[in-house]
């Protein structure tokens, strides 16, 4: 490969990627392998136009032996200061406000592996999660802020059967913060609680990504109700996306967090009790933050478009009148499932609904699709995602929420 063509690619590959590209899908546009796309994405602008190809292994031309020695140092203070948050990116950060120098994350991890401070990660496992025409890039463009929650627990302190369940919530753009709380309970009242506690001081997202789960109000034994949850949103000005069922890859990012929040949290301290908890868990989210802030770009929001709960103080949130909802839509994710015999007569896809069987085309089978529930016009329009991130209408149909008052004033 010519140096000229190796860095175009490796420009395209970050252009791509910030366009919200997966890198499996950067690629195949590429014709690249997977692993050097993921390389191509976390270099910085010196390492695209430098071909380093043929220089003697393990030498750096850029960097200095001392430059190494600060890195070491850096991770070793932040060991010692007992921090919740000692990764390779951090230590890069750290290292550019201390000395003005850039350094790249892929340095960091080299210097950081050979001197014993970090573990290898495992290898990923082909086929875990399959691409199924995701749309990936419809998401990304869904809305201006977007965040998820999650239930997590129940967990239990050391000689005592109470549970302990705590609410997850992870900003996913533009911020990138993480926050935990816990609760008294997996239930729609809690969870209303503690979203209006948070948005007292933090922006109320236009998009809540949100799994199955029946306090979330998508699981209700009845057939196209919606709960208490999604009227809540709705009179905030908030589109509920539900997640596809058995599919937690989809809500990947508070899955992430879940997994911080367990290592770096419950796994690594020790609690007497629920009032301890309640003390530390607010240092976690402190440290959280400043972790967000030190390694995210995160773009500003317009002040125009910032709600808090104080903006909705006159608002009933649990109105269920249509015509007084601030948001209009709710989204779903769906995997289109298989209905009678494969290759069979009878064989067909279908999606679930709030408890509502949809019927779809069989070679839309295995693939996921994206769904809009408009609740004024009572239509739901199911969608799958083209290679040119453009949405294809699969069907169109009439869907009235049977909970909703249409004609209440």
């Amino acid at each position: 490969m010519k140096k000229k063509l190796l860095i175009f690619k490796r420009k395209k590959a970050k252009e791509l990627h910030e366009k919200g590209w997966s890198n499996r899908k950067i690629a195949r546009h590429l014709l690249a392998s997977k692993d050097s796309v993921g390389k191509w994405i976390q270099m910085d602008e010196n390492e695209i136009s430098n071909d380093n190809r043929g220089r003697e292994k393990g030498k750096s031309r850029k960097y200095t032996p001392e430059t190494k020695e600060q890195v070491i140092k850096i991770r070793s203070d932040l060991e010692k200061e007992d921090s919740y948050f000692i990764g390779s990116e951090v230590v890069k950060q750290n290292y550019e406000k201390q000395t003005g120098k850039e350094v790249s994350k892929s340095y960091v991890d080299r210097v950081l592996k050979e001197a014993g401070m970090v573990k290898s990660p495992g290898k990923k496992k082909k086929g875990r999660s399959k691409y199924m025409s995701y749309p990936e890039y419809t998401l990304t463009k869904l809305g201006k802020s977007m965040m998820s929650i999650d239930f997590l627990g129940p967990k239990y302190l050391k000689g005592s059967d109470d549970r302990i369940n705590f609410l997850s919530c992870k900003y996913i753009r533009p911020e990138k913060q993480g926050i935990a709380k816990r609760i008294e309970g997996q239930t729609t009242e809690e969870t209303i609680k503690t979203l209006k506690e948070i948005w007292k001081t933090h922006p109320i997202p236009e998009i809540l990504k949100i799994d199955n789960d029946s306090a979330f109000g998508a699981n209700l034994p009845h057939e196209k109700y919606i709960g208490k949850l999604a009227f809540f949103l709705l009179n905030l000005g908030v589109h509920p996306l539900y997640t596809a069922p058995r599919s937690p890859w989809n809500n990947g990012q508070v899955e992430g967090f879940n997994s911080v929040f367990s290592k770096k949290f419950w796994n690594k301290l020790q609690f007497s009790d629920e009032q301890e908890i309640d003390v530390k868990i607010k240092d976690f989210n402190v440290a959280y933050e400043k972790y967000s802030q030190l390694i995210s770009n995160n773009p500003e929001i317009e002040e125009g478009d910032i709600k808090y709960m104080d903006d909705f103080k006159n608002v009933n949130l649990e109105n269920k009148a249509v015509k007084h909802f601030k948001s209009d839509k709710i989204y779903f994710l769906r995997i289109v499932r298989r209905k009678n015999d494969k290759g069979s007569d009878k064989e067909y896809g279908f999606i679930d609904i709030l408890k509502h069987e949809i019927t779809l085309p069989k070679d839309l089978i295995n693939l996921f699709v994206f769904c809009v529930l408009d609740v004024r016009s009572k239509n739901l329009k199911i969608s799958i995602e083209l290679d040119d991130g453009s949405l294809e209408v699969v069907k169109s149909t009439e869907f009235v929420i049977k909970s909703v008052i249409y004609n209440q004033t």
